[in-house]
This record gives structure tokens, sequence and C-alpha cells, in this order.
């Protein structure tokens, strides 16, 4: 489930606490795949600017998408 704001930005849970790592690796490759493949034909340039990554309380970190 991919959920989205106003501003356009999206989110989505990728795993939890009791997943592996690999398995969360996978998780997020594959929801920034999924976001690449919706991505009009009109719009140029970058499309994901950034990428955040959190825990439901803590605090962000960013990640690189390319």
């Amino acid at each position: 489930e991919i959920r989205n704001d106003k501003d356009g930005n999206l989110s989505s849970t990728i795993g939890r606490k009791s997943f592996a790592t690999e398995k969360l690796l996978e998780n997020f490759k594959y929801f920034i795949d999924s976001v690449k493949k919706e991505k009009p034909d009109t719009i140029k340039g970058e499309f994901i600017r950034s990428a955040f990554i959190t825990s439901t309380m803590g605090i962000s970190h960013k990640v690189g998408v390319k």
C-alpha cells in the first residue's frame, strides 16, 4: 500500500523490526522500482528527488535512490 499527500510525498511500510536486513533492502528496492515504473511519459527530469527511511516514531535518515 502506497499513500500520498497533497504535496506529492509518498509513504509505505517496507517491513517490520523482525525482518532481516536483506528482506528490508529487497522491499525498499521494489518500492522504488514500482514508483519509477509509474512515471508518466510527460514528466521530464528527476521523478524521485529524495528518499528517507524511518521507524514509526524515530528520526528519519536520507537514503540514495540512484
